[in-house]
């Protein structure tokens, strides 16, 4: 299956998981125990941490690419390439540059999910400086009418927002 999900399930111990890890594998890339219960979840939100990074990542990084007067499209012909790839900074990179803003994850929905991050890495006291910035920018987003738009189109915003960007399409203007 393409589209991976992790999926969480109350599990103490691994004899019970690797009794439905059959059932589990056709519906997701793979399947893995992470532990007791609530293990999953962490391991869900690191994973959306790391989403979260990506995603401010190419948005600033696109804006950084246009105000140098990079040709958009060939930054991402080199992103999709290098070492430094990513499905995600592709896919959604792609999208920004063709501006292409159907919702496939709202940005409310990424906001909710580094605000878990955010508890978690309290709760552990695990310091994720990145995050509060994602955060910040996620808000400023969301508080400007743009939660449900898709989070590339979160990245209008902000380039939007923080540049001046005069070939922005009108509907993505602050």
């Amino acid at each position: 299956m393409d589209d991976a999900e992790i999926v969480e399930s109350p599990l103490v111990d691994s004899g019970p998981f690797e009794h439905v890890k059959p059932v589990l594998e056709p519906l997701s890339a793979s399947a893995h125990y992470m532990g007791e219960t609530g293990m999953g979840t962490s391991m869900k939100l690191v994973g959306n941490l790391i989403v979260a990074a990506q995603m401010e990542a190419v948005g600033e990084a696109l804006i950084l690419a246009q105000k140098a007067g990079l040709d958009l499209n060939q930054v991402m012909d080199v992103l999709d390439v290098v070492d430094f790839r990513s499905p995600l900074i592709s896919g959604v990179g792609r999208s920004v540059v063709q501006r292409d803003f159907s919702t496939f994850f709202a940005l409310r929905h990424m906001l909710k999910d580094v605000n878990l991050i955010s508890r978690l890495a309290e709760q552990l006291q695990s310091p994720i400086p990145e995050t509060a910035v994602v955060r910040e920018t996620l808000k400023a987003a969301v508080n400007q009418g743009w939660g449900d738009e898709s989070v590339s189109a979160g990245q209008s915003a902000g380039e939007a927002s923080r540049y001046d960007c005069g070939g922005l399409d009108e509907r993505f203007r602050p």
